[in-house]
Formats: C-alpha cells, sequence, structure tokens
C-alpha cells in the first residue's frame, strides 16, 4: 500500500499525490472552499456523489459513493435530472400558476428504487449488523420523506427537482454506507484467515487522506484511496508505477443556480463542508438559504397579530413598495380605496328591525329579505377561493419562518369572499389591493408573475374538477381542513416542548414519528383521503385505532410534566380490551388538550371522523 500505481503533483505543487490501487489522480478538493447549490441542483467539485472528497470522520462511508452508471443500467434513475417542459405538470385552477408536480410516471423508478433500499436497510436493522447507527437510520429516513414529497407535494419545478435530488443523494448515501462497513468487515475477516486483499472496486468514488492508516484501510478493503503528503522526496522511497497530470472535472456542473448561489459554506475541506451538502429540506428554500439566515423555529409559532396591528403591517408594506414604484408625480390619490367590510355583531340585517322609532317596513320588501338565501353565494366563494389558493397554503405551511399565524381572521374573510367585479387595474383599485394582500401572506416563496387571482380552468381537489360549487362535498372539504390544523398544531406544539439539538438528525425523526399517528402519513397535509368512512384515529372500533393512539402515546411521551400512566404505560395494542383502549384513549387526549390550552391559551383544532359524500 506504500506504492503506487499512479502519481501526480498538484497544479501548485505543494502536494503529491500517489495511489496503490488506481491508475489516474483526480484533482482534490483541498484548503478553504465554498459550498454553493449549483444549477443543476448538486454542489459541483466539492459534491461527494459527483467527486472524491477528502475522508473525514462521521462521513468516512462516502469514499463508497457509487459512480454514475449507462442509462441503460437500472440505477440510472440515481442520476436522472428532470425536465420542467415534459416532465412537470403544473396544477389547473390554483391561484399560484407556478405550482404543480411532477408527472408520476417519471418518478416511478426512483420510487421502485426507494422501496428497495428501505428494505435493505430494515433488513439490516432486523439482522442486528454491527455497523448499523443513527446515521443510516437518518438516511433511510430523509430518503423515504424526499420521495413523499415528490409524490404528494404541490409545489414549484426547482422544489421539485430539488426533492429528486435529495431522494438520489440519500439513496446513494445510504448505500455508500452499507458498502463501506460491509467492505472493512470483510477486509478483517480476510485477514483473520490470511487470504489475499481483493481487486480495487472501480465504480466506488474514492477519498484522498493525509493520513497513512486510512489508506491502508482502504486499499486491503479494495476502495479506491489517494494518499496526499506534502514531502516530494518520499519518491525516491517508493515504487511509483506512472507519473500523471491530475485529471480536473468533467460534466459537471459549476453554474451558479437560481437566485445566484447563495453561499452556503466557507470554510476548510473536511466533516463541515459535508454536513453542508447533506443539508435537507421541504422547499428549495430549505436548502438553498445558509442555516444562520434561518428562524430558530424549535421556539413555536410566533403569537396571532390583532386585525388592527396586521392592517398597519400591511399598509405598511403597501407604503414601501409604492415609494420603490413612484418614478413620476402623481396627481390622484395613491392609497387604496378600502370597501366597507360588513361589520355584523350578532343582527341578521336582512331581518326586519323591531323598534319604536323604525319605520314601518313594506309588505313585499319584508317579505323578499326575510326570504333572502344568505349563506350560498357566500359559502360558494369561500370554498372555491379556498381551493384555488389551498396549494399555496399548503405550500406556505412547510415554510418554518412563513410567519401564518400571524395572519388575522378578518383577512381570511375578505380575501376568501373575493373579487366584487370592480375589474379595475389601477393603483387604488380593489384588485390591486387584493394582489398587495396576497403578495404580503405568499411573497415570501413566491413573485407576483406567479399569481393568477382569476385563473380561467377549475380548481382541483384530490383529482376532482370542480367547474361549479358543489354542495355536497363540503363537509370533506371542511374536515380536511380540520385534520390538516391538527396535525400543524401537533407538530407546532411538539416542536415547543421538545427542542431539537441537531437538527439535521433528530427533524426528520421527529415528523417520522409523528406521521406515525396518521394512516397516510402525512404531516403538512392529508396526502389521500380516507378509503373507509373512519379509520385512524376516528375509527369506530377501538381496536382498529389502537397502533394510533400508541403512536400518539409515543409522542405525548417526550412532553415535560408527562403522567406516568402515559410515559410508563404499557403499549395500546390490539390485544387489550375495548375498555382499556378506550380509557387509555381519554387519558392521551386529556393531557394533550389541557396541555394545548396552557401553551396557546385557546382550544384545540381536533379530529373529526371523515364524513361520505
Amino acid at each position: 500500500w506504500k506504492d503506487a500505481l499512479s502519481a501526480a503533483y498538484t497544479p501548485d505543487r505543494m502536494w503529491v499525490i500517489t495511489s496503490p490501487n488506481m491508475t489516474f489522480v483526480p484533482m482534490p478538493p483541498a484548503g478553504v472552499l465554498e459550498v454553493i447549490l449549483r444549477a443543476d441542483y448538486r454542489y459541483g467539485l466539492v459534491d461527494p456523489i459527483q467527486w472524491p472528497q477528502v475522508y473525514s470522520p462521521g462521513y468516512e462511508y462516502l469514499c463508497a459513493i457509487q459512480h454514475p452508471l449507462p442509462a441503460t443500467h437500472r440505477l440510472s434513475p440515481l442520476w436522472w435530472t428532470p425536465s420542467e417542459d415534459t416532465d412537470f405538470e403544473r396544477i389547473q385552477g390554483c391561484a399560484i400558476k407556478c405550482l404543480g408536480l411532477l408527472r408520476p410516471e417519471t418518478i416511478r423508478p426512483l420510487g421502485e428504487l426507494v422501496e428497495e433500499m428501505s428494505a435493505l436497510v430494515a433488513a439490516a436493522v432486523a439482522a442486528h449488523k454491527d455497523f448499523v447507527d443513527d446515521r443510516l437510520m437518518w438516511l433511510e429516513t430523509a430518503m423515504r420523506h424526499s420521495h413523499d414529497r415528490l409524490q404528494n407535494f404541490p409545489c414549484t419545478f426547482r422544489d421539485a427537482a430539488m426533492q429528486v435530488r435529495e431522494v438520489q443523494r440519500y439513496w446513494l448515501m445510504s448505500r455508500a454506507f452499507i458498502d463501506y462497513y460491509t467492505a472493512c468487515k470483510r477486509s478483517r475477516e480476510r485477514a483473520v484467515r490470511g487470504e489475499r486483499r481483493p481487486t480495487v472496486n472501480a465504480g466506488f468514488m474514492g477519498a484522498f487522506t493525509t493520513d497513512p492508516s486510512v489508506v491502508q484501510a482502504l486499499f486491503e478493503a479494495g476502495i479506491p484511496v489517494w494518499w496526499l503528503r506534502q514531502d516530494a522526496s518520499i519518491l525516491e522511497d517508493i515504487v511509483v508505477i506512472e507519473i500523471r497530470e491530475v485529471e480536473r472535472p468533467l460534466n459537471i456542473c459549476s453554474r451558479c443556480g437560481p437566485d445566484h448561489g447563495q453561499l452556503l459554506y466557507r470554510g476548510l475541506v473536511g466533516t463541515k463542508h459535508l454536513e453542508a451538502t447533506a443539508r435537507g429540506g421541504h422547499t428549495y428554500l430549505d436548502i438553498s438559504r445558509a442555516p444562520l439566515l434561518v428562524d430558530d423555529y424549535s421556539r413555536g409559532y410566533p403569537a396571532a397579530m390583532s386585525h388592527r396591528d396586521y392592517q398597519h403591517a400591511l399598509e405598511s408594506d403597501e407604503s414601501a413598495e409604492r415609494q420603490r414604484a413612484a418614478t413620476v408625480p402623481n396627481t390622484h390619490d395613491a392609497r387604496p380605496n378600502k370597501a366597507r367590510k360588513p361589520h355584523v355583531r350578532g343582527i341578521d340585517k336582512f331581518a326586519d328591525i323591531v323598534h319604536p322609532w323604525m319605520p314601518a317596513a313594506l309588505d313585499v320588501w319584508r317579505d323578499v329579505m326575510a326570504n333572502m338565501d344568505q349563506t350560498l353565494d357566500r359559502a360558494a366563494r369561500y370554498f372555491m377561493t379556498w381551493l384555488r389558493l389551498r396549494p399555496g397554503w399548503l405550500y406556505m405551511l412547510r415554510i418554518k419562518d412563513a410567519g401564518l399565524s400571524r395572519i388575522s381572521p378578518q383577512w381570511w374573510r375578505d380575501f376568501l369572499y373575493g373579487d366584487t367585479g370592480r375589474a379595475s387595474q389601477k393603483e387604488g383599485s380593489r384588485n390591486a389591493l387584493r394582489s398587495r394582500q396576497f403578495m404580503h401572506v405568499f411573497g415570501q416563496a413566491f413573485q407576483r408573475e406567479d399569481l393568477d387571482l382569476n385563473p380561467t380552468a377549475p380548481p382541483t381537489w384530490f383529482g376532482r374538477r370542480l367547474p361549479t360549487f358543489d354542495r355536497s362535498l363540503c363537509p370533506q372539504i371542511l374536515w380536511e381542513i380540520c385534520e390538516v390544523g391538527f396535525r400543524i398544531e401537533l407538530l407546532a406544539l411538539d416542536r415547543l416542548l421538545v427542542p431539537l439539538r441537531d437538527r439535521l438528525v433528530t427533524e426528520e425523526h421527529r415528523e417520522d414519528l409523528i406521521a406515525s399517528v396518521f394512516p397516510d402519513r402525512g404531516i403538512y397535509g392529508v396526502n389521500k383521503l380516507p378509503e373507509e368512512a373512519c379509520e385512524g384515529l376516528s375509527a369506530q372500533v377501538p381496536q382498529r385505532r389502537a397502533p394510533y393512539l400508541e403512536s400518539f402515546r409515543l409522542v405525548l411521551r417526550r412532553w415535560p410534566r408527562c403522567p406516568p400512566s402515559i410515559h410508563d404505560g404499557v403499549p395500546i395494542t390490539t390485544a387489550l380490551p375495548r375498555e382499556s383502549i378506550i380509557h387509555r384513549e381519554r387519558e392521551l387526549v386529556q393531557y394533550y388538550v389541557e396541555t394545548f390550552y396552557r401553551e396557546s391559551g385557546r382550544a384545540p383544532i381536533v379530529p373529526r371522523a371523515f364524513p361520505r359524500a
């Protein structure tokens, strides 16, 4: 292992690189480097799934990353790049016209590989392999979550492309973890038996190192390795088969990605830079921004703002926007013409007012007013506007510092009621105000050109196109809103009560734990409607609720001041008597409701039975 099949000097002549098992020498990523997201949603030369990196503790297994394979190979989806023109399908009838999903047939091959890797990791865990640890479990969990988002999360194309890269990255890292420790274990077994070392596996990415013990270990395991040394005189003491030039990377994208490629890390090569490349998230914004720029969401969501404070904030944004846009003096009042909002305080304004001073009503007018159906038009407006806004709202729920709880109820009433027919596009028009209101909430993730307040296509809801208002679906739509509210509040309360020290590892575990409470394993939305009238926590038979109640218990037992009956109680299983399951369920619900009220000062949103149409 001290001799070299190949050797080369770095371009600055500061280092000499030798390899005992490879006939070429790649350019080493050494010294101070920068991690920047590139146009292909990878990280270029410093990316371990694209180029050999320096052998680093904690990420030692990356030397066994698989090199890209031909398009005809069954693993080729791990290097597939989606196309916005042919692979991405936008949601019709949505108020945010850039949201969509990758076509199911394009991601199906990747999904099959995800299932295969999950089964491989599960088998390793079941066999109690000595190399299995939390890192492998996190990689497999992150891979599954990324694939779930790819299937169920309507997002922008760059979000979808980023999720594809995450699935590919975590699959390759999981495979590398297993391959690395398997190769090391076999190397030790061969040494005990006195067998010859294997030939090098040129399909592995390999690694650079300055540590001779690492060189020997990787050489014995058949993994490509390159030894970095500063003393060129060593060439006099070893056998070198061939002196070569270092090879620079080919077919690796170096163009900066969207937003001009924000800097994610600058520093020495090693563990920290590899951590930066392994960061995951729900959206492109989660990954493309430096961690220091992201708010600390472990403190929970901010308190709601009053309508007056919210209006002041909105008007401040509008004022700043007008000042930026003003290039010529205006002779008219640029302030928006705010329509007066009805202030109903428990009085039906269509009913006749009975008072000694009130003049008598005309019979026909009184009868028509009394029989007026006030609910249909308003309900239709609310529901249809919500269905158009729904994909964008569910998108914003995944942005942890979006501050959605600061939006006032009055904003919702005004926005959901929709346009009143005054279609003028002047600065002070209602449409202009509505556009500014929209950007005040969604501007963190979307541009103004992404907005379509009056889409011509009908909205869709779980695959159904709704050209007109369908009253029969209202109970199911309301059920989904309640269900999402319960899931988001459970996640927010858990983040508040169980702050995490190491987000890179444990936030994925938190979401995986909470997802097990629900049959569709969705947290930020309902992935699919229940197949039966009631399932999960709303199942009518207690034994069918038991598995989900046990998952709920495993979430609550981590909270402070958890009662011993929950923390130390026996698992809730289908083998328990019906009365015992109901008793345990009541304990869980009582503790959850009391804890939520104590922390928030209001009643929680609770799960409800799914209504059948």
